[in-house]
């Protein structure tokens, strides 16, 4: 019987210390000071600042998809998951079938830490649902972009006008926001849903040239 009772105690112990060896995982968040996961009554919580920004209406760092650092130049030559070209993807392609970034090529995650994670098509399709958040366009520290107000909560967040990395330039910046989702458009592999708009359009979509996987863009994390 105390042997029963000690081995009881010896699960109990070591089922707590893996338990909060886990706990400390999930908390252990690289996110800089001022960042925080704002409540606008969704799915999921959004940051209020892109990666890579010091404040709100910074744009932040530029990634390719499937990627987690910034370069001076993004091309198919220079993009991870190629062989130099559109028609030989390495992976998240027909042929291995992914079609949702692994959290070690998700930016997001890689550079914050913690529960942070490149949001989901779906999860950009919920913010821009008129019945969930109005969209007021405006310029914040001389930026110009989105407020974006959760309808349940009153909460808000701003998204600046980013524009895009195409080779070495960023391109847009002041005409477009351009910000990567982690779901791949498995119709073209080549290319990656994402939230775009300007001052008269919000859409999530794959079409143009910005969506090409190996150009660059910024990110707005959720948990």
């Amino acid at each position: 019987m105390k042997k029963i009772f000690l081995m009881m105690m010896a699960a109990m112990f070591f089922g707590t210390v893996g338990d909060a060896k886990v706990n400390v995982v999930d908390d252990n968040t690289k996110s800089p000071d001022g960042v925080e996961a704002v409540d606008l009554g969704l799915s999921v919580k959004w940051a209020n600042m892109n990666v890579g920004a010091k404040k709100s209406s910074g744009f932040g760092t530029y990634f390719a998809w499937g990627e987690t650092k910034p370069k001076e130049y993004y091309s198919w030559n220079t993009y991870a998951w190629s062989k130099g070209n559109s028609q030989y993807l390495t992976k998240y392609s027909t042929a291995d079938r992914r079609t949702q970034l692994a959290p070690a090529d998700d930016a997001a995650r890689a550079n914050w830490g913690g529960k942070w994670r490149m949001p989901t098509i779906d999860e950009y399709e919920e913010l821009i649902n008129p019945a969930n958040c109005t969209w007021e366009w405006m310029t914040k520290d001389g930026v110009n972009g989105y407020k974006v107000t959760g309808k349940k909560t009153g909460n808000s967040i701003f998204l600046p006008i980013t524009g895009f990395r195409f080779y070495a330039d960023t391109q847009f910046r002041g005409i477009m926001g351009v910000y990567w989702t982690s779901t791949l458009y498995t119709a073209n592999p080549n290319k990656a849903w994402c939230l775009e708009f300007n001052f008269s359009n919000i859409d999530v979509h794959y079409g143009d040239l910005s969506s090409n996987r190996f150009s660059g863009r910024c990110i707005r994390a959720v948990q």
